[in-house]
């Protein structure tokens, strides 16, 4: 089997897989996935009130955080409009990791790549951005979205699925392709690479 979904601009596929095969997907995670959000809402709206992360999380948890390669510090002042990028990182080791910090001494440090506040608009609306998570933040939430469901670049889900190593298919439990069961050996011979792909990956014992 090898259908191109070139066509076929809603293509979701669902997948079941052993618990320990979830952190091989950090990677697609960490390269960008697109979510469904309000956009126009300061950043703490969108992670605390659409997403679901705690207040204790955010503050203690995320130290670096990048909207539209822009490092911020000040979550009520940084407004998330569509087709934003946003990237969230634990804390990261040396002083770059320090410099980049949110709100850390070295800060000023950075001033050309920190993120100015921006108002907030009177038009909240459904949008979309793109995420990216690293480390502990991939690990901690990227069970969450993966199982709420992700938009996937079609080049960055096929590159997964050719590179994936056979324990991949091993720990894969079942596969679906548009509600449909799919053969998980014809998963890394379909041609993705021209569209976004709504992915969700359950976990199974």
């Amino acid at each position: 089997m090898n259908p191109n979904l070139e066509n076929d601009p809603k293509a979701a596929l669902g997948l079941t897989v052993a618990e320990e095969l979830i952190p091989t997907f950090y990677t697609l995670l960490s390269q960008g996935f697109t979510v469904k959000v309000r956009v126009g809402c300061t950043m703490r709206e969108l992670l605390l009130r659409q997403m679901g992360l705690s207040v204790d999380y955010l503050e203690q948890r995320v130290q670096t955080i990048f909207l539209d390669g822009k490092a911020v510090d000040n979550f009520d002042t940084a407004v998330v409009r569509h087709g934003s990028t946003l990237a969230l990182s634990a804390a990261m080791p040396g002083l770059a990791g320090a410099t980049l910090r949110r709100g850390g001494p070295y800060a000023a440090m950075r001033s050309q790549i920190s993120h100015e506040k921006t108002q907030v608009s009177d038009n909240v609306k459904d949008g979309e951005l793109v995420m990216k998570l690293f480390n502990l933040v991939a690990r901690e939430l990227g069970p969450m979205f993966l199982a709420k469901g992700v938009w996937i670049k079609g080049k960055n889900l096929q590159g997964f699925l050719q590179k994936a190593p056979d324990s991949f298919r091993a720990g894969c439990r079942a596969a679906e392709l548009n509600g449909q069961p799919l053969d998980i050996d014809s998963l890394a011979n379909i041609e993705w690479d021209q569209q976004e792909i709504f992915v969700t990956v359950k976990k199974t014992l």
